[in-house]
């Protein structure tokens, strides 16, 4: 019996980041001033919410070498935010942290995952943003946790 895949490779020149996303999540923009790329997975015409990926890139002065931290410190911060989880680990070589929260997403009336992880290499902060209704976080968390494991910064 073959084996199919279940995970795609997508590559963003704006972003420099490479992933893995499960199969259905598809591009969705891609903005070079902000140096982005959105992922969005392959929603039924049920309107079921789903999740969403960002990929950027940000530039940060030479001399802020723990400006990864301090993002995930300042996006657990806003008010409403609660942290589900924090570690410090490494992505591609680079340091790292990855953080979930769960807020209120009061304009749409659910509770959102917030799955981040942040990476720096020189003065360049690499973020992956991963937004789901946290009801669904069960099925999403484990892609998240794919993508930020199978990341590659591509600085050429």
């Amino acid at each position: 019996m073959r084996n199919f895949p279940s995970h795609i490779h997508h590559f963003s020149w704006h972003s420099k980041i490479s992933l893995e996303l499960p199969i259905g999540f598809e591009e969705q923009d891609e903005d070079p001033d902000t140096n982005s790329a959105i992922y969005a997975d392959d929603l039924d015409s049920d309107d079921e919410l789903g999740a969403k990926v960002l990929a950027k890139a940000t530039a940060v002065p030479e001399d802020q070498r723990d400006a990864y931290r301090l993002l995930a410190v300042q996006s657990a911060e806003i008010p409403e935010r609660s942290i589900e989880s924090f570690i410090e680990c490494s992505v591609d070589g680079a340091p790292a942290v990855r953080q979930t929260l769960v807020y209120e997403q009061e304009d749409l009336g659910i509770q959102v995952l917030r799955h981040e992880t942040f990476a720096q290499v020189g003065n360049i902060v690499f973020s992956l943003i991963c937004l789901a209704p946290a009801a669904r976080a069960e099925e999403y968390t484990p892609a998240f946790d794919h993508a930020a494991g199978t990341a590659r910064f591509v600085l050429l």
